[in-house]
């Protein structure tokens, strides 16, 4: 199979284990993001797939060709992949045309310019080919890294946080720009990031590891936002309202609401809502217990709302709502759960953490 195949990776620094039984399947042509905290071993995993250590336990397979085993161990130049990291890693000494060639020193040098100037075309920085990387703004730097690892048509690309280093406006243009970039070269793609949007932007479909080294759910961005089968991986996409109870008669009881759960009558469970699962009610008489407003802040086309339960002494809710809200026009409001946001989790439950 074409793409990138892990099976049963495990990997520790002494006594740390920080990849537990991995397994990760890449399609040919997919753009998959690894997405999870910092130290849960995303890096580890990449630099694994790259070739810059050996593996412990586990297999490799890039393309049908297996390159690392305990036994076996293929050298990161002959594993034809491309590798970008945090920092672009480009060379001070080389111009913009040379970084890009660099990799190229099996072509005719007139084949290997025609190469990298098409390259250089696809992330419009033909017109800086002669200057040199400390000349550049940190995005162009990020366009012309992306040019050199593409350059040698590598059989997988990985990424490492590539656009941490960029501010706010400037990361959602590369990003947007590096997408079609890599949809246009069709190349096999793992990206790791921490960043959950990120994820959701550039993924075909993501991974979420766990702080244990485990896959804890693998899919398309639309089934983890809207159906996360893991307390975690829930938590990894922002704050949450959290409630705990007991189900019974199939659902669990919250000061919102019930929400409905297939989970087995008399257990504790927890209820998690995200703030956009709450909805704000000014309309007399409408369901759902009353809740004051405490503070709101604008977020540009949402305001996060802090409201209390309970007539100022209850529980605090986290509501995301229009950034048409105005706290002072609103004295009576009511607070009922959007089921589409809300998910129920037995408190004692242990998933299955291998490779779904």
């Amino acid at each position: 199979m074409r793409g990138l195949h892990i099976v049963g990776l495990s990997h520790a620094y002494g006594d740390n284990q920080v990849l537990n039984n991995v397994a990760l399947m890449i399609p040919a042509g997919e753009l998959v993001c690894l997405l999870g905290p910092s130290g849960c071993g995303k890096s580890t995993l990449l630099r694994l797939a790259a070739g810059l250590e050996e593996v412990q336990q586990g297999t490799i397979v890039i393309d049908d060709v297996t390159v690392a085993t305990p036994e076996m161990h293929v050298n990161p130049e002959q594993r034809h992949i491309g590798l970008m990291f945090q920092d672009y890693a480009l060379f001070p000494h080389l111009s913009i045309l040379d970084n890009v060639t660099f990799g190229l020193s099996g072509m005719a040098d007139g084949a290997a310019r025609i190469r990298a100037m098409d390259l250089l075309d696809q992330v419009d920085m033909t017109s800086h080919a002669d200057k040199y990387p400390h000349m550049l703004s940190g995005g162009q730097q990020q366009r012309v890294a992306l040019a050199r690892a593409l350059a040698p048509e590598p059989k997988l690309l990985l990424l490492d946080e590539p656009f941490s280093g960029l501010d706010t406006n400037m990361r959602q243009t590369i990003r947007e720009e590096t997408l079609g970039v890599l949809k246009h070269n069709g190349v096999t793609t793992l990206m790791v990031t921490h960043d959950p949007e990120e994820a959701m932007f550039m993924a075909d479909r993501i991974k979420i590891i766990g702080a244990n080294g485990r896959i804890l759910q693998a899919g398309r961005p639309h089934d983890i936002y809207y159906h996360p089968n893991h307390e975690f991986v829930a938590k990894m996409f922002g704050m949450m309202n959290s409630f705990e109870g007991v189900v019974v008669g199939g659902q669990v009881k919250t000061p919102l609401g019930p929400i409905a759960t297939d989970i087995e009558d008399g257990l504790a469970v927890q209820a998690l809502i995200r703030p956009e699962g709450v909805i704000l009610d000014t309309d007399a008489g409408a369901p759902g217990p009353q809740v004051e407003v405490m503070s709101s802040h604008l977020l540009g086309h949402d305001n996060i709302v802090r409201a209390r339960l309970g007539n100022g002494e209850g529980q605090d809710l986290y509501v995301r709502v229009h950034h048409t809200f105005e706290v002072e026009l609103k004295k009576n409001i009511s607070a009922r759960i959007d089921p589409e946001y809300a998910f129920v989790y037995a408190i004692d439950n242990v998933l299955d953490t291998r490779e779904l």
